[in-house]
């Protein structure tokens, strides 16, 4: 294959075809709502070594969460010492006392809900077979190394793969957070090749 890793820049392995999703978020004075749209699909692959690497880390759920769980332990550092500080100096002022009890119970949240996401992502690796985990890895390559900003846009990705065709619009849309029209038409996108055959 003559393509180049995404991440790495060598010799690629593993094919990533992706849809992208265009996502601009509209604050108004009734709210903020999300107004979406489908991009253009994106071709790029994956090497080896860099899937294998992105599998090791995501077997090991406390490795693959670190940057998470080190954020949500800053927040509960935070609430400590909000807590410190409201007792000590502002004489156990009410306010001080939820902020630094909302910021606890925010981190505590934060970390049990990234672990356990990475426990589950690891078990569902480890049932697949070595092939199937290492093309899931290059997927988790991709999605971490593409662009996820254009102008005011956020980007996501859907994988345009086997398993992603066999899905309804109803299981895209919450698998990738789509509104329901572009759930509807990601799902027309991707079996656009099937209806011209």
């Amino acid at each position: 294959m003559a393509e180049k890793c995404i991440r790495c820049g060598g010799p690629a392995e593993y094919p990533v075809r992706a849809l992208e999703v265009r996502t601009l978020h509209v604050r108004s004075i009734g709210g903020e709502r999300r107004v979406q749209a489908l991009g253009d699909e994106k071709e790029n692959a994956v090497c080896e070594a860099c899937a294998k690497a992105q599998l090791d880390l995501s077997l090991d759920p406390v490795k693959a969460a670190k940057p998470q769980l080190m954020t949500f332990g800053a927040v509960i550092a935070a609430g400590i010492i909000i807590e410190a500080v409201t007792f000590l100096f502002l004489k156990g002022h009410q306010i001080g006392i939820l902020l630094g009890l909302a910021a606890l119970a925010c981190g505590g949240l934060g970390i049990y809900d990234t672990l356990h996401k990475a426990k589950e992502k690891a078990a569902s690796l480890r049932k697949l077979p070595e092939q199937d985990a290492l093309a899931e890895a290059a997927w988790d390559v991709y999605t971490a190394e593409a662009p996820k900003k254009e102008n005011e846009n956020d980007l996501t990705y859907i994988p345009v793969n086997e398993k992603t065709l066999t899905r309804k619009n109803g299981d895209l849309m919450i698998l990738y957070h789509l509104l329901p029209e572009i759930a509807v038409e990601a799902w027309n996108r991707l079996h656009k090749e099937e209806k011209d055959e």
